[in-house]
């Protein structure tokens, strides 16, 4: 159900409903202009996400190796993944497939990697119905980002 790749096995039509996914839900929806939605951590991130029988991705998130990886959000931190950037396609939220996805993602990291923890920056308002039920614990203040209330959140592995 669930698609992992890395930038560079991504098809082009594939990174096209990617960032169209992400535009959608987070520079129309959200309104997030504050910063470019399309990065260069997108080259080091691992692509999670479902597509429909058109092709057309639904539900989406990007994985990094703290150990490896860090930019300005993403500090170091060895033995811990991260996760961002989720979006679901307006059309098929209330459906499950977020709860689906970020459980498959949770699994993948869990079983592929020996990662001890996932260390999420996550939107205030999912942190207890989404991320929460998922096993994420909030650590420290609320913040913004991007002009949205945010909480980091880890779970334990």
């Amino acid at each position: 159900m669930f698609v992992l790749k890395t930038f560079k096995e991504l098809t082009l039509e594939e990174l096209n409903e990617i960032y169209l996914l992400r535009g959608l839900v987070f520079v129309v929806g959200q309104k997030i202009t504050e910063e470019n939605e399309i990065d260069r951590a997108d080259r080091q991130a691992l692509h999670f996400f479902h597509a429909n029988e058109a092709g057309e991705v639904l539900a989406y998130l990007r994985l990094f190796d703290l150990g490896v990886f860090s930019d300005d959000s993403h500090p170091l931190d060895p033995g811990a993944w991260s996760m961002g950037r989720v979006a679901v396609h307006p059309d098929a939220r209330g459906t499950g497939l977020g709860r689906e996805l970020l459980g498959a993602a949770i699994n993948w990291v869990r079983t592929t990697t020996e990662a001890q923890r996932i260390s999420i920056s996550a939107q205030a308002y999912l942190k207890d119905r989404y991320y929460g039920a998922a096993g994420f614990k909030q650590v420290g203040e609320d913040y913004l980002e991007a002009g949205i209330d945010h909480v980091h959140m880890v779970l334990e592995l």
